[in-house]
């Protein structure tokens, strides 16, 4: 299973790319101008979008369908880390830093994608410089908001892990531990 280039004009493009919440920060024209920079595809359930270690630097934006977001452990154990739905995106930190893929992307469901690669952004710098930096900017705004959700949760699971240590504590010694029994 591989990825399949869907055959569509600019203007084609521009309504995928509409059909999403990115498109509330851009008028029409820029719509146009962003999904010339962008590619088409379609890929059925299983197929894998990217893999964790890939040297590939492409945002994509679903459109249609579902992708799993898949961290592997040491022994191969797979967890689903994000599933990323219709109007969201995913491998925005390979667009900007150009490293490695931390994670795989997998089609859950048949999907339809639009995908920016690296390259096409910097093109779109130079054609459209005010643009690309509002790209960017939205792309920038979206992480800020995954890494303050993604501290909560760390947070939540540290308190978690912690209420856990305490209550494993109190049942095998009956008490707290350090709490004065001397009183």
């Amino acid at each position: 299973m591989t990825l399949q280039k869907i055959t569509c004009s600019d203007e084609g493009r521009a309504n995928y790319l509409e059909l999403t919440r990115w498109a509330k920060d851009f008028s029409w024209d820029e719509i146009c101008d962003i999904s010339e920079h962008m590619s088409a595809y379609s890929a059925d359930k299983g197929t894998v979008i990217f893999d964790e270690g890939a040297k590939d630097s492409t945002l994509g934006i679903v459109i249609r369908g579902k992708i799993d977001i898949i961290k592997r452990q040491s022994g191969s154990r797979a967890n689903v880390i994000a599933s990323i739905l219709p109007s969201q995106s995913f491998g925005e930190m390979s667009l900007l830093d150009g490293e490695p893929r931390s994670a795989q992307a997998v089609a859950a469901t048949d999907v339809e994608l639009l995908l920016l690669t690296r390259k096409d952004l910097f093109k779109l710098r130079e054609q459209h410089p005010g643009l690309a930096f509002d790209l960017l900017w939205l792309v920038s705004r979206m992480l800020s908001q995954r890494l303050r959700r993604t501290s909560g949760n760390l947070v939540a699971q540290l308190n978690k892990s912690v209420n856990k240590s305490v209550i494993k504590s109190v049942n095998k010694s009956g008490e707290y531990a350090g709490s004065n029994k001397s009183a």
